[in-house]
C-alpha cells in the first residue's frame, strides 16, 4: 500500500494538482500518540495517509483530514449524532468533518476500511444518512476525482480530466 501513496503523491505534484507535500507527514509518534489517546490502531491506509499529508489540507482535497484535528472531528460528529438521536456504528472512528453538517468515519478492522459519510438529510427533513465510500483508498481516490471535475468546470484547473482521472484509477490498482 506505500506504492500507492508514493505514486499518488508523485503524481498529484507532478501534474500540478498538489504542492510539495514533503513538510505534510505526521511522525510514527505524533500517529500513536492518537492512537493511544483513543485506544485503537488505525488501519494501515489510514496511518499511511497521516504519514502522507496529516498535518495539513491538501489543495487537492480542500477538506481538513488533520490529526491534530481529530478532537474537534469527534465532537462535531457527537454533535450531530446527538441532535439526531443516532449513534454510531461499533468500530466506527470519525476522521473528518465539514461545516458541521457531515462527517467521515471508517470502520477499524482492516488495513483498508471501509469510509462512509453521515450528512444532515435536508433543512426540511430530521436526521442524518450515511452513504458508504468502499475503502479508505478508493474514498481517496473519489475525492480527489470530485475535486479535479469541479475545480477544472469553474477553470481554476486547466487539464484533461478523462486523462487524470484514467491516472488515479491506475494508482487506485496500486491499493490492491
Amino acid at each position: 500500500m506505500q506504492a500507492f501513496y508514493t505514486r499518488l503523491d508523485q503524481f498529484l505534484v507532478t501534474t500540478g494538482l498538489e504542492g510539495s507535500t514533503k513538510d505534510l507527514s505526521c511522525s510514527e509518534a505524533e500517529i500513536t500518540a492518537q492512537e493511544q489517546a483513543y485506544g485503537v490502531q488505525f488501519p494501515l491506509a489510514y496511518r499511511l495517509f497521516l504519514k502522507w499529508c496529516g498535518r495539513a489540507t491538501l489543495q487537492s482535497l480542500e477538506q481538513d483530514f488533520r490529526l491534530a484535528f481529530l478532537d474537534y472531528y469527534w465532537d462535531s460528529a457527537r454533535e450531530l449524532l446527538t441532535e439526531n438521536q443516532m449513534t454510531l456504528e461499533p468500530g466506527a472512528f470519525v476522521f473528518s468533518e465539514w461545516q458541521g453538517y457531515n462527517f467521515w468515519y471508517f470502520l477499524l478492522g482492516s488495513d483498508n476500511p471501509l469510509v462512509k459519510l453521515c450528512i444532515i438529510k435536508s433543512d426540511l427533513e430530521p436526521g442524518l444518512v450515511c452513504h458508504d465510500y468502499g475503502r479508505f483508498t478508493d474514498w481517496l481516490i473519489s475525492q480527489l476525482k470530485t475535486m479535479v471535475h469541479l475545480r477544472h468546470s469553474l477553470g481554476r484547473l486547466d487539464v484533461q480530466v478523462p486523462v487524470v482521472w484514467a491516472e488515479l484509477d491506475q494508482i487506485a490498482q496500486l491499493a490492491d
